[in-house]
C-alpha cells in the first residue's frame, strides 16, 4: 500500500455532509495526490487504475465506481461552520468530465472548497491514505477522520446531536439503541479490523438520555503499517 498522506482543514473534517463511500474515497484519493502546503490546481484528474490502486477497488469495477463517485460528488453539498457563520458550498464547480478513452475523470474543485484543501498552514488533520483504503462504510471513514483530529490525546467526546449532524443522519435513528446498532457498532468493528486504530465508544448520559459519545482510541501495534 502507498505512503500518501491526506490533509484537510479541520473545518472540513467537522463539516456536515453525506457522501457514498466511493465518493468519499474519490475525494481522499485526489487529496492524496497533492501537497496541501502549496497552492493546488483547481483541476485534478483521477484514472481508474489510480483509483483502484489507491483505494483497494477491484480493477474490473474501478472505472464504473469512479464515474459513479464523480457524479455523486457533483450532486452533494457541504455545510461548514466557521467563525460563527454557516457556509454551504459544493465540492466541485461543475460536473466531472469523464475521459472514457482514458478511463478517467477530471474534477474542478469549487472556489470555496479550495480554501479547506489548499495552502493549509494550521488547524488541519492529516493521516495516511492507506489506513482507510480498505474501509467499506462511509460512516467508518467519517468517524476515523473525526478521531484523527484528536490523535495526540487518543480521546474525543462529541455531543450526539453533533455526531449525527456531521454524518448527515440528523433525521434518522431517533432512538440511540438503533443508532448504536446500525451505525456506531458496525463502524467501530470495521475500524478495529481494517484501519490502524483500536477504538472503543462509551455513551454518556444526562439522566436517561444519551447526550454525548466518548471515543477512546490508540494505534494498533500489531499492524506493521510502515513496511
Amino acid at each position: 500500500m502507498n505512503n500518501l498522506s491526506v490533509t484537510k482543514s479541520n473545518y472540513l473534517i467537522e463539516a456536515r455532509y453525506k457522501l457514498p463511500v466511493q465518493a468519499q474515497k474519490l475525494v481522499i484519493a485526489c487529496l492524496g495526490k497533492v501537497d496541501p502546503r502549496h497552492e493546488i490546481p483547481r483541476e485534478i484528474t483521477m484514472t481508474a487504475s489510480e483509483f483502484s490502486e489507491l483505494m483497494g477497488i477491484d480493477i474490473k469495477n474501478a472505472h464504473r465506481e469512479l464515474y459513479k463517485a464523480a457524479d455523486k460528488l457533483y450532486q452533494s453539498d457541504i455545510l461548514i461552520h466557521e467563525n460563527g457563520e454557516e457556509i454551504e458550498l459544493r465540492w466541485v464547480q461543475e460536473k466531472a468530465k469523464k475521459l472514457k478513452g482514458e478511463a478517467a475523470v477530471r474534477l474542478v474543485w469549487s472556489d470555496r472548497v479550495l480554501r479547506y484543501i489548499s495552502q493549509i498552514r494550521g488547524n488541519f488533520t492529516s493521516y495516511k491514505l492507506r489506513n482507510i483504503a480498505e474501509l467499506q462504510s462511509s460512516h467508518s471513514i467519517r468517524i476515523y477522520e473525526l478521531l484523527m483530529r484528536f490523535s495526540d490525546t487518543g480521546d474525543r467526546e462529541i455531543f450526539l446531536d453533533d455526531f449525527k449532524s456531521i454524518l448527515g443522519i440528523s433525521d434518522k435513528y431517533p432512538e440511540f439503541k438503533i443508532l448504536n446498532r446500525a451505525v456506531i457498532k458496525p463502524a467501530i468493528e470495521e475500524l478495529n479490523q481494517r484501519s490502524d486504530l483500536i477504538i472503543s465508544c462509551t455513551p454518556i448520559k444526562h439522566g436517561r438520555t444519551v447526550e454525548k459519545l466518548r471515543f477512546e482510541f490508540k494505534k494498533n501495534k500489531q499492524l506493521k503499517m510502515d513496511i
